[in-house]
C-alpha cells in the first residue's frame, strides 16, 4: 500500500484572524477530542529526536550527544570538521566516514555501542506516554525506550517493526491494538544497522525511496493512517525540510486534527509556522513536552469513570545488599518504612534473607526476573560481593534492558558509583549525600520511600 497518494490540498489564503491556531494551551474541547480519540484507536503518536533524550538528570537529546561523540573521534584522527555543525548528526556521521580507512560498519558499531551505553535507563516520560492507549507509534530515532516502557507497564506482548531505506522489507508485521502496541522505527532500528538513516547521503536516500514507495511501507503500519486520525508530534523541529515532505507521506491533511508542543524555546520561524498552520491546520502549543505529556496523561485518567478509591497496583521490589551488620541494618529499617505498602498488598518485597527453600542464587535470580524494580544498597562492601558482582547485578542489568526494569540504587556509604554499571541510573536518596550522613536517619529513609511511591506507581 503506497501512503504518498496523490490527493488535492487546498492552498487558499486565510486571514490571520480566520485561523484555527492556539498559541498557549488547548480549549477543554480540544482535550475531549483527544480523549476521545486515543479511547477510539484514531490517536498516532509520532515521536521527533527531540523527546529521545539520556536519562541522566540532563536530558540532552541522544542526536547531539552522538554528534559530539563521533566528534571526540574525528578530533583524535585529526579529522576537520565545522565547529557550528558538531550537534548535527546528519554532517558528523557524514564527516566520520572521511576518515582513512573507515567504512560505513564501522559508523554502524560506534552507532550501536553508544546507543547501549546510554539508554539503559528508560526516560520517564516514555514511561507515561506507555500508560496511554496508543495503539501506534513511528519513531524517528532508533532507540527502543517506548517499547521497553510499554513492556515494562504490563504490555508483554508490544512489537516493534522497522523501514530500511536500503530495499529489503520487513515481513509479518502485526497490526496493532492497544494491548499489543507498535513500535515504528521510521529511520531504522539499532537491530538492524544497515537501516540506520545516519549521514547526509543517507537522509537523502531515504526520503527519495518512502517517496517513491520503494520499499513499500507495510500495510499493517500504513492502514492505521488517514484523514480520520489524530496525530500528536513530540519533539519535532519543523524547521527541517524533510518533515514537508513526511508529512505529504503520512497523509497528513487539513481534515486530520494535529498537535504539536513547541516551546518558547523551540520558536519556529515565521515562514515555517505560517507553512505548516496553512498546509496542514496544525495546531501549535506553548507548553514543554513533558507538560504536554503530564496534561494529556491527566485528561484521559479524568475521562475514566470513578470506581471507587483505586487501590495501588501491585507492584515487586528485589534488595540487593552485601550482608554485613551496617548494610543488613539498612536494609531492614527500610523494610519497616515501606510496612505500610507491603501490608496493604501494594508492594511485594523481598532480599536474600528472607526465608524461603531452595538455593539463594537461584531464588535471587528468579525475584528478579519477576521484579518491577531492583533496590541496590550501595557502599564498598556492595562492590566486594561476588554473588552480587558476577550474578545478580549482570541479571538484572540484562532484564532493564530487555524489559525495562527498574535499578534504583540507594546510596547508603559513600562508595565510588561513577565508576561502576550503574553509573548514569538515579541515585536515592542524593547522589552527593550517602544515608549515613544524614542527621536523622528516618527523614532520609522517608526520602527513599516518597521517591520509589514517585517513581513505581505515579
Amino acid at each position: 500500500m503506497k501512503w504518498n497518494n496523490t490527493r488535492a490540498h487546498d492552498n487558499s489564503h486565510e486571514t490571520k484572524n480566520s485561523r484555527k491556531t492556539f498559541d498557549m494551551q488547548l480549549t477543554e474541547r480540544q482535550w475531549k477530542t483527544l480523549v476521545k480519540d486515543l479511547q477510539q484507536q484514531r490517536c498516532i503518536l509520532l515521536l521527533g529526536d527531540r523527546i529521545s533524550v539520556a536519562a541522566d538528570g540532563q536530558s540532552e537529546r541522544l542526536s547531539v550527544l552522538l554528534a559530539r561523540h563521533l566528534g571526540k573521534k574525528m578530533e583524535a584522527e585529526e579529522v576537520a570538521f565545522e565547529a557550528d555543525q558538531a550537534t548535527n548528526l546528519a554532517y558528523m556521521a557524514q564527516r566520520f566516514l572521511s576518515i582513512p580507512r573507515t567504512r560505513r560498519i564501522d559508523l554502524e558499531d560506534e552507532v550501536t555501542e553508544f546507543f547501549s551505553s546510554v539508554t539503559r535507563q528508560i526516560p520517564e516520560h516514555y514511561r507515561k506516554l506507555a500508560d496511554l492507549p496508543f495503539h501506534i507509534a513511528v519513531n524517528l530515532s532508533p532507540d527502543d525506550y517506548l517499547l521497553r516502557a510499554w513492556k515494562a507497564a504490563g504490555k508483554k506482548d508490544a512489537t516493534t517493526a522497522h523501514y530500511n531505506f536500503k530495499g529489503s522489507v520487513e515481513e509479518d508485521v502485526v497490526s496493532p491494538v492497544p494491548s499489543r502496541p507498535l513500535l515504528y522505527n521510521l529511520l531504522g532500528t539499532l537491530g538492524n544497522p544497515e537501516s540506520l538513516v545516519l549521514t547526509q547521503e543517507d537522509r537523502v536516500d531515504f526520503i527519495k525511496n518512502v517517496l517513491r514507495d520503494n520499499p513499500s511501507i507495510p500495510n499493517a503500519v500504513a492502514s492505521h493512517f488517514g484523514e480520520r486520525k489524530t496525530y500528536i508530534f513530540l519533539g519535532f523541529n519543523l524547521e527541517n525540510w524533510d518533515y514537508r515532505l513526511l508529512f505529504d507521506t503520512l497523509l497528513l491533511s487539513r481534515q486530520n486534527l494535529s498537535f504539536l508542543p513547541q516551546p518558547g524555546s523551540q520558536a519556529l520561524s515565521s515562514e515555517a509556522r505560517s507553512f505548516f498552520e496553512d498546509r496542514y491546520q496544525l495546531i501549535f502549543t506553548e507548553s514543554e513536552t513533558d507538560e504536554f505529556i503530564e496534561n494529556l496523561v491527566s485528561q484521559y485518567a479524568a475521562s475514566i469513570p470513578e470506581t471507587g478509591a483505586a487501590p495501588l497496583s501491585l507492584k515487586k521490589a528485589v534488595i540487593l545488599f552485601q550482608r554485613n551488620e551496617a548494610d543488613s541494618q539498612l536494609v531492614q529499617l527500610l523494610t519497616n518504612h515501606l510496612h505500610p505498602w507491603i501490608k496493604r498488598g501494594a508492594l511485594e518485597l523481598w532480599h536474600q534473607d528472607m526465608p524461603f527453600a531452595g538455593d539463594t542464587d537461584q531464588e535471587t535470580r528468579r525475584r528478579i526476573s519477576e521484579a518491577d524494580a531492583v533496590l541496590p544498597i550501595l557502599s564498598a562492601d556492595f562492590w566486594s560481593d561476588e554473588n552480587i558482582h558476577n550474578h545478580w547485578l549482570p541479571e538484572a542489568l540484562q532484564q532493564q534492558r530487555e524489559r525495562g526494569l527498574r535499578i534504583l540504587p540507594v546510596l547508603h556509604r559513600a562508595c565510588d558509583v561513577e565508576g561502576s554499571e550503574l553509573a548514569g541510573l538515579p541515585i536515592l536518596p542524593d547522589a552527593a549525600r550517602p544515608v549515613r550522613n544524614w542527621n536523622d536517619e528516618d527523614a532520609a529513609l522517608k526520602t527513599i520511600v516518597d521517591q520509589l511511591k514517585k517513581l513505581l506507581y505515579d
